[in-house]
């Protein structure tokens, strides 16, 4: 059987020919083997593009963000072997700066930022500002009187005395329900690559 699912940790998202790995694999003909890899392996990277660009419908993660070849938020971890016929994708666990979601130049100051978390839908953060961190990255802080809070915050830290970094959605929040989704559609694809390239054996 060949599936796509939400592994059962809810940690990754795993593409699989199930079965085969209950059984003596030195019984199936190698080319099967190879088919299944092949299959298991050209779903998953169809699908984690796909999943980048419904990601991107819901949250405005720049593109690069999710998708560079070198440091990519949204990767396949695991490709399918012989020996482990399953492929795994997985997006980055760590809340996302709010800075990564600012419009327009991203340099420490104190000029009112604009952030766009959901495409299409811009706020201007009055009391926020774009610090530079020693890590040399730059941050979205908020200076907070004692007792004060933030409406709607998703998440902040807290790196001084009342001032505070801002977050938004990690990858994985958002990859978790898109997942979900697209596990139809994968596990469809999966059986069609794989019963496509099978078929020719008979």
């Amino acid at each position: 059987m060949v599936s796509a699912t939400i592994s059962p940790d809810g940690l990754a998202y795993v593409v699989a020919v199930e079965g085969l790995d209950a059984i003596d694999l030195d019984t199936v003909p190698a080319k099967i083997r190879q088919f299944a890899v092949r299959s298991i392996n050209t779903t998953a990277r169809r699908f984690r593009t796909e999943s980048s660009r419904r990601i991107r419908q819901q949250v405005a993660f720049p593109a690069r963000y999710l998708d560079s070849r070198t440091d990519g938020n949204l990767r396949i971890t695991r490709n399918a072997t012989a020996d482990a016929m399953q492929a795994v994708i997985q997006g980055r666990f760590r809340p996302t700066s709010l800075a990564r979601f600012v419009k327009g130049p991203r340099t420490g100051g104190r000029r009112a930022p604009t952030v766009e978390v959901a495409p299409g839908n811009r706020q201007k953060m009055n009391r926020a500002f774009l610090m530079n961190l020693r890590s040399g990255n730059v941050g979205l802080a908020v200076r907070l009187r004692p007792g004060e809070r933030i409406e709607n915050k998703r998440k902040m830290v807290q790196i001084d005395s009342g001032l505070y970094l801002l977050y938004g959605p990690s990858v994985d929040q958002v990859f978790r329900k898109v997942s979900e989704e697209v596990s139809g559609e994968a596990a469809a694809f999966l059986e069609k690559e794989f019963l496509r390239m099978t078929e020719a054996l008979l």
